[in-house]
């Protein structure tokens, strides 16, 4: 699956996230993700406002996010 800049994305918990989170692509290169943090876990919320809600990721610890509207 491809992952372009705008993607939502869950990325996996890592050396800085201790729980998965989710996220906007904002640079993509060639094996790492420039991630804006929009939603994570509330014990790391101290981490990500030290990381001013951007982080970078490999890109295989993260998989695209697609929405879809539920007809109900």
């Amino acid at each position: 699956m491809t992952i372009n800049v705008g993607d939502l994305v869950r990325c996996q918990a890592n050396e800085m996230m201790t729980e998965p989170y989710l996220g906007k692509v904002l640079e993509k290169c060639e094996e790492t993700v420039h991630v804006l943090i929009l939603n994570y876990m509330p014990n790391d919320r101290f981490i990500v406002h030290e990381l001013m809600q951007q982080i970078i990721v490999n890109s295989q610890q993260i998989c695209r996010v697609s929405l879809t509207r539920v007809a109900g």
